[in-house]
């Protein structure tokens, strides 16, 4: 006999929740989700969910996919509580911290500059990691059918990375452009290099912020290193350029084609 498709509940249906969604619709899942900002009309139109509720439960698979402090008070609350429960938050520590046994703490490293659900898309996660701290049957599904591959690391050790992979990229990109607007540079002196090095720089501030201020102690030692090279570089000091060309042709060899 036919199992009946698994039943998501989602909190939270911008870019990440709403891409969640329209991916696991077209996989056979039904989809509801939490959300004050996002009507039902809204969301079937995106074809990112079936159904609008209330509160977290009555569920195959709870997915957090708010802003982390949103998150960790959803934790806190009695409805956290029943069934499996996911996170699909920028940091894991924070949740793993407020989590159950229930609890998989997870992040897919996948996203866009862009915000909310009209940015959403089915396929924002193919081929992309998704990090989770322990293996569960539903939530492997779930990665699976977003047409991810699952990765298993510490909450301890993938907030380290993304605060030098992730987190820096976007508070420089951020800090370079506020800058920028501030100096009152002419837009004709910009070129293709700046324009791509400031694309992170169009992220909100709702969404980023609750992420810097939950990773910041991982953050600022290397925004520190970093700007200690820079003042080397402007010093006279061009090992950095080797560095820096031997860390981009090797990326440039290990990207998909």
């Amino acid at each position: 006999m036919t199992q009946p498709a698994p039943r998501a509940l989602i909190a939270g249906l911008g870019l990440i929740g709403g891409s969640i969604g329209i991916a696991l619709r077209a996989r056979g899942w039904r989809v509801a989700f939490v959300d004050p900002n996002v009507t039902l009309d809204a969301a079937r139109r995106a074809n990112a969910a079936d159904e609008k509720v209330e509160v977290l439960g009555g569920a195959d698979l709870v997915i957090l996919s708010t802003p982390v402090d949103v998150a960790v008070q959803l934790l806190g609350t009695r409805h956290a509580a029943r069934g499996t429960i996911t996170s699909a938050c920028s940091v894991m520590q924070p949740l793993r911290d407020a989590g159950g046994k229930n609890f998989i703490a997870g992040h897919p490293l996948a996203g866009s500059h862009e915000r909310g659900l009209a940015a959403a898309r089915g396929d924002l996660f193919r081929g992309c990691s998704w990090f989770v701290d322990r293996e569960d049957a539903v939530v492997s599904r779930m990665i699976a059918d977003c047409g991810a591959r699952a990765e298993i690391v510490t909450a301890k050790e993938h907030d380290a990375a993304v605060a030098l992979t992730s987190h820096l990229p976007q508070v420089l990109s951020t800090a370079l452009a506020a800058y920028l607007e501030q100096h009152g540079i002419e837009e004709r002196f910009v070129g293709s290099g700046l324009r791509t090095f400031l694309r992170l720089a169009g992220s909100d501030a709702s969404v980023w912020m609750p992420v810097v201020k939950a990773n910041s102690e991982r953050i600022g030692p290397h925004a520190d290193a970093v700007a200690k090279i820079a003042r080397e570089i402007l010093t006279g000091d061009a090992t950095a350029f080797e560095r820096a060309q031997r860390l981009w042709a090797r990326l440039l060899s290990s990207a998909p084609r």
